[in-house]
């Protein structure tokens, strides 16, 4: 099952959006809005169609928070905020006034820059990261939407914990926590998320199906506007990741190989290419066996992940976040699989009308077989 559905219906959609600072509706002539990942923050860009009159309330603005609300309601004629998505909430870092023609330019960051933008030098201890994640929003005014933990900070990652004493974005910290509980972690509207939200938020996939030409249509088809792909032949080898560490309190080295072998899905080459492996190291301090294991089975993943992308624009909508799978099908090559969104963008201009989504997109690990040694 998919989060779309095809073919459409072919009725006419009338998409609308309402731009907020508080309660004041923003006259806006177009904004691009993105979320660049789910351990990122995202950003914006808004032109504003103003007078010059206007000028003077927005340089009296310290701090300006915008609500982006778009969606396709029932009555495109006669709405509100109501009747649509909250698609983010964004921080403004700079306005910039054009002087010829009034216009006003507005960019800045979804409210993870809240998190991003400051420095603690905390000594968590004795804390589990859930109770972390609940400190950190609270201290920069977000909610907290936390799903508890038990382990320990210090108890699962001695060198986690020593790092965690030293002055770092509270950003830093919080990614870094989730990425070793296993959580996700990414800030929408006004709200801090921590944790595994399978599900709360979709997980089924958008499709994207291509039709190749045929004798009978000598063109393809397609539901997305533009779809382009690209394959990495480095990584299309067999990827190798070696991970080494000296523990000072335990006197030992560790070592872990994490390896993902591709064979049976490559094409037949040169005797001695076919045997090729590509490989990487990796030195850090300090870290168990286990953590050296952890370590190689990570990095592994997020080498192998960019091996297929994808870059496809969409007829504007709601659905499509980063936690959304993008599911390709149709051309008869390794490019049919499922792509993680690395980065999500949607323009929308008020004259002439236009709403669109660009999705670009990197394959979610399937190696057929990893080992550890």
């Amino acid at each position: 099952m998919t989060i779309n559905t095809l073919p459409t219906a072919g009725s006419l959609a009338a998409p609308r959006a309402i731009l907020m600072v508080g309660s004041k509706v923003i006259d806006w002539s177009s904004w691009d809005a993105g979320h660049n990942g789910i351990y990122e923050a995202g950003t914006v860009s808004i032109e504003v169609a103003a007078v010059f009159a206007d000028w003077a309330w927005w340089t009296q603005q310290t701090e300006i928070l915008v609500d982006v609300y778009v969606g396709f309601p029932k009555d495109p004629l006669n709405y509100s905020a109501s009747d649509l998505t909250l698609l983010q909430t964004y921080r403004i870092d700079s306005i910039r006034l054009n002087a010829a023609t009034l216009g006003i330019t507005l960019s800045g960051r979804d409210l993870t820059a809240l998190l991003t933008d400051k420095k603690i030098d905390i000594k968590f201890q004795n804390q589990t990261a859930s109770q972390i994640a609940t400190y950190l929003a609270n201290q920069v005014g977000l909610t907290p939407n936390v799903q508890p933990t038990t382990d320990l900070v210090g108890h699962f990652f001695t060198l986690d914990h020593v790092s965690l004493q030293r002055q770092q974005s509270m950003w830093s910290i919080l990614t870094y926590l989730a990425q070793h509980e296993g959580l996700q972690c990414f800030v929408l509207g006004r709200t801090l998320y921590f944790g595994a939200f399978g599900s709360q938020l979709s997980n089924q996939p958008y499709l994207i199906q291509y039709d190749p030409p045929n004798t009978d249509r000598p063109y393809p088809t397609c539901n997305a506007t533009s779809l382009e792909f690209e394959h990495d032949l480095t990584l299309a080898n067999d990827v190798s990741v070696k991970v080494m560490s000296y523990h000072g309190m335990k006197n030992a080295v560790y070592t872990s190989v994490a390896t993902s072998t591709k064979t049976a899905k490559r094409i037949e080459r040169d005797a001695d290419l076919a045997q090729s492996v590509q490989e990487y190291s990796f030195t850090f301090a300090d870290l168990t066996q286990a953590q050296c294991d952890a370590k190689a089975q990570l990095l592994l993943g997020q080498i192998s992940q960019h091996e297929l992308k994808m870059e496809a624009k969409l007829p504007g909508d709601t659905i499509i976040y980063p936690w959304t799978p993008v599911l390709v099908q149709g051309t008869g090559t390794p490019f049919d699989t499922t792509y993680e969104a690395a980065r999500i963008r949607r323009r929308c201009q008020a004259d002439p009308p236009r709403f669109e989504v660009s999705v670009h997109g990197k394959t979610v690990t399937d190696a057929q077989t990893v080992t550890l040694s």
